[in-house]
């Protein structure tokens, strides 16, 4: 089964680094790169009706220019997916009240500091397999009833 990955980072260095650990522990991934939280999510809004094209997980910055994490988690609650996707924040910022208000988006499973690491990837993958099955076991239920 392939991934789709989110990646929505404005530092390039970083988003660089993230990248390569991303694809080299994403089994049949693919990952996209995003400079901000708008342009990620006009992207999501043009696929919101693709089920194949909404990621499967989102590895988002808080710190950033145009829309930042904060506000694109804001607008992304409001999307009308027909998917689960799994959300983790992945954040140079060691402030103890940026993980608590992460904790009240039911969206978000992860809370990670920079720089991310190939064990950190392992787990948002079973993470989102979990979230993949629990989908299809709803689809299955769904279709079933009609």
């Amino acid at each position: 089964m392939s991934h789709l990955a989110y990646l929505i980072e404005n530092d390039h260095i970083t988003a660089v680094v993230t990248e390569l650990v991303l694809r080299k522990n994403l089994r049949r991934g693919e990952v996209q790169h995003f400079v901000n939280g708008q342009v990620a999510f006009n992207q999501l809004l043009a696929d919101v009706k693709a089920v194949d094209k909404i990621p499967d997980l989102i590895l988002l910055d808080l710190n950033m220019p145009v829309m930042d994490g904060w506000e694109f988690l804001d607008a992304f609650m409001k999307l009308p997916l027909t998917k689960q996707v799994c959300v983790f924040v992945l954040t140079s910022s060691i402030h103890p009240d940026d993980r608590e208000k992460a904790k009240h988006y039911g969206m978000v499973k992860g809370f990670f500091s920079k720089p991310l690491d190939g064990n950190s990837v392992a787990w948002m993958q079973q993470f989102v397999q979990l979230a993949g099955a629990s989908t299809r076991a709803k689809r299955l239920y769904t279709s079933q009833i009609v």
